[in-house]
């Protein structure tokens, strides 16, 4: 069969009220090329389409779709990109209605039934999907029964019927590397019109879920069990994409240094084995922060590192059950800093027990970190986070609510929504528009001489 496997995206993401950045093709959705590897294995041709590599409209998805037998799409719960996705299902639909159309993907995953009518799908998977794409296929072509497959919704006749719920995949290093031919026609590494990480980019997970369990984080719903690939699984891939001919590598785990030994081991390999490669560190917990394990880290060719600071001050933080504290913060980036890394770092405002001096902490706390790059956001209560969970019991939000807003009015912060959403502007704006930080940034692009990430701040604002 011909597969079609399509990563939505709205291109847009909202940083201030009625404010918006281009997010283009920043980094390769590993789900998609991990099923396009499952079903290469079984003789199936395989495209991927990625929204955020490429501009798609209703004139130009329906002369890409017609040549499909199948049409897979992962499915998110973010406002504008669940409604992209609704909006292509539907030009999908009303132009070729006999394409079997399978749904993944977090949000398919919380609310299947749901999904599927919202997106007039056929199947939708729930989990992960990778030892049980080619069985959906099969059942497509009518050589296995939907009803024996577990963890999916389907339709029959008019009738949407499920099966017993899958089991997670306890050995992820039995899933083959993903086919990352599925994306060469796209380049990757850009943000805002500006290309950020040189070269050939790819993405690449070394761990699937996270050990800690922050108060505001919905990933144990779609993740229960943190697991990891051995050293062995890890280097071989990395030997793979080394001579596939990238350049740089992003560590999309949501806790790439959870596991710091193996993380310097890997270090240690890609400098004996001189890849020449880059990378770039999504996730990162502050309490991981080791000057042997950052020595590790840089001279293995680390570029960049993010990490989840969250607040300035200790009693959110608790309330958060971050289990970190601002003083690990700032030693945290300081040895960033120190190291040379482009360093980044999230910052949540809004939490429940928040006052406007706490916000205002906060803000002064990003400003005293060297910092090349924050992230303020506004707390969201995801569902099946714990706060999500605690909202629902207490009846501020309803058991089908999945995105919510933090608003006085609905007991779930001191501020309303658009209150909140000022703040997280002012602080965006008090951060950047700072003296010591436009001359640090400066300082940093003329020694290294790329003015990349000043060029992406200047789109931003200008």
């Amino acid at each position: 069969m011909k597969i079609l496997l399509i990563y939505p995206s709205s291109r847009h993401i909202e940083i201030a009220i009625n404010k918006y950045v281009t997010l283009d093709a920043f980094t390769p959705s590993l789900g998609l090329l991990y099923l396009g590897k499952m079903l290469e294995q079984h003789d199936h041709t395989v495209e991927v389409i990625d929204c955020n590599a490429e501009e798609i409209n209703k004139d130009n998805i329906k002369s890409k779709i017609k040549s499909f037998d199948a049409i897979g799409m992962t499915i998110y719960s973010k406002p504008e990109e669940l409604l992209f996705s609704k909006q292509l299902s539907n030009i999908i639909r009303n132009n070729y209605p006999d394409i079997p159309l399978i749904i993944g993907g977090p949000h398919s995953s919380i609310f299947p039934e749901g999904s599927m009518i919202d997106h007039n799908a056929d199947i939708c998977v729930c989990g992960e999907g990778e030892f049980r794409i080619n069985h959906i296929v099969d059942a497509i072509n009518g050589k296995k029964k939907f009803s024996k497959i577990p963890g999916i919704y389907y339709k029959e006749g008019k009738k949407i019927k499920h099966t017993k719920p899958a089991e997670q995949i306890k050995d992820i290093n039995k899933i083959p590397f993903p086919s990352r031919h599925l994306i060469d026609k796209y380049d990757y590494g850009y943000l805002i019109k500006t290309k950020l990480i040189k070269g050939k980019v790819t993405s690449f997970i070394t761990t699937r879920g996270c050990p800690h369990r922050c108060r505001y984080c919905q990933i144990h719903t779609h993740f229960p069990y943190f697991r990891t690939r051995t050293y062995e699984n890890i280097s071989q891939e990395l030997e793979e994409v080394a001579n596939q001919g990238y350049d740089s590598v992003v560590f999309s785990d949501d806790n790439f240094l959870a596991q710091k030994k193996k993380v310097e081991k890997l270090m240690d390999f890609v400098i004996k084995k001189e890849f020449g490669l880059k990378f770039w560190i999504i996730n990162a917990r502050v309490d991981s922060a080791d000057k042997n394990l950052f020595e590790k880290l840089r001279d293995g060719g680390v570029e960049a590192i993010n990490f989840g600071v969250e607040s300035g001050n200790q009693d959110t933080l608790d309330y958060y059950n971050k289990t970190i504290t601002p003083d690990q913060a700032c030693y945290a980036v300081n040895l960033s800093d120190d190291m040379g890394f482009f360093t980044s770092a999230n910052f949540i405002i809004g939490a429940p027990i928040e006052t406007k001096g706490h916000i205002d902490k906060t803000i002064r706390f990003a400003r005293s970190l060297p910092l090349d790059n924050t992230f303020f956001y506004t707390l969201i209560y995801l569902y099946g986070s714990p706060i999500w969970n605690e909202a629902v019991k207490e009846g501020k939000i309803q058991k089908d609510e999945f995105w919510v807003n933090p608003d006085v009015k609905r007991g779930l912060s001191q501020f309303t929504e658009e209150e909140l959403q000022n703040f997280a502007k002012k602080a965006s704006n008090r951060f950047y528009f700072n003296p010591r930080y436009l001359y640090r940034l400066l300082s940093k692009a003329m020694k290294s001489k790329d003015f990349s990430y000043i060029k992406a701040g200047l789109r931003i604002y200008f």
